[in-house]
């Protein structure tokens, strides 16, 4: 299998009408130190053959997805690179968003040639930060017109690696972490991983 798609649905069975999440993928070396990010606003990694794409549902079929991001392994042959896949949220603020729209919402990994499901969640059956709030409380010290800051969640699936021998391993996480605990979640990810590697080198 060398090719992998990456995908999140805001409703697999129906399309809503506002967007709210995307995957994302992030490429790292032994040391932690980010190659390649793609997203909404990075769609293309010519280097490591990643590409996101979005608008393709196919009204034949019965469960669709509504962004994803295609994922080529074989572009990726040094020991140790990984690829981190996160999924992240549009503002929806001020949108109209109704009561109940994204409770279906999930994200996957597949196989893009066959598109069976190799490992999936619901969003909402991912566990949020204890006691989580979607704003920052305001800072009186801004005054009383300060807004209220976007505490944005980020939800790691998981990861894929090259092992020694070549060989991809998947490790399946499914956390969510707030703005407020962890500014960059990816970064501070990045930072472990090159530890972990320099420790098991030592």
């Amino acid at each position: 299998m060398n090719r992998l798609c990456f995908s999140t649905a805001d409703d697999p069975f129906t399309r809503t009408a506002v967007a709210k999440y995307y995957p994302e993928c992030i490429v790292f070396d032994t040391t932690g130190e980010i190659l390649a990010r793609v997203s909404p606003q990075n769609k293309n990694s010519t280097d490591y053959q990643m590409t996101y794409q979005d608008d393709f549902r196919d009204p034949a079929l019965k469960i669709n997805d509504d962004r994803k991001i295609q994922i080529q392994l074989g572009a990726i042959t040094k020991p140790g690179t990984m690829i981190l896949l996160v999924i992240k949220e549009f503002d929806t603020t001020g949108k109209g968003v109704k009561e109940g729209e994204f409770d279906r919402a999930w994200f996957r990994l597949s196989n893009e040639e066959t598109n069976q499901t190799l490992d999936y969640s619901l969003v909402n059956k991912v566990a949020k930060p204890e006691e989580y709030n979607p704003f920052f409380p305001v800072d009186e010290e801004e005054g009383e017109n300060a807004q209220p800051k976007r505490n944005d969640l980020t939800y790691i699936h998981g990861r894929l690696f090259l092992d020694d021998n070549k060989k991809w391993v998947f490790e399946s996480y499914k956390h969510s972490f707030q703005t407020k605990d962890y500014e960059d979640i990816v970064a501070q990810m990045g930072k472990l991983y090159g530890q972990s590697i320099g420790e098991h080198n030592e």
